[in-house]
């Protein structure tokens, strides 16, 4: 049986989907990390950004986010909590304002020994723009 694509008429424009996991509706949740690791390669932890989104193209109806850690080295890393946070509506299409959702988190891990000062300082980040077909794009970095 062979499946046809047809295309939706929105407000007189015809929309494709950009991706396969690109939809009308629906709610999607995402979990991106960044990785912190040792100079021998060993993980030393994970900052997470977990972004939950809901939409009904061509707007986003609901957005959630949180973070976490996971996997910290308690013998090398202390993980120091949020520096930096944002979020906030953008227009991704359709000249709407909330046809898109940006979420920045910024935290700090650090090695320090007591008297002996820090040899180590991170700051990684996670960014995550969501866009109310489903689809999304995410960064990383230190």
């Amino acid at each position: 049986m062979r499946r046809l694509l047809i295309p939706v008429l929105l407000a007189g424009v015809l929309v494709f989907p950009a991706q396969a996991d690109a939809s009308l509706s629906g709610c999607r949740t995402v979990d991106v990390a960044r990785v912190g690791r040792s100079p021998l390669g060993f993980v030393v932890y994970k900052f997470h950004l977990v972004k939950r989104w809901c939409w009904r193209y061509p707007r986003i109806t609901y957005v959630h986010t949180y973070t976490y850690v996971s996997d910290v080295d308690a013998h090398t890393m202390r993980y120091g909590g949020l520096v930096a946070a944002t979020g906030f509506y953008y227009r991704w299409c359709c000249s709407r304002r909330r046809s898109g959702h940006f979420s920045f988190r910024q935290a700090r891990f650090s090695n320090c020994f007591w008297k002996l000062g820090c040899w180590r300082i991170d700051h990684p980040w996670v960014r995550i723009w969501v866009h109310a077909n489903g689809t999304y794009t995410a960064r990383t970095g230190v």
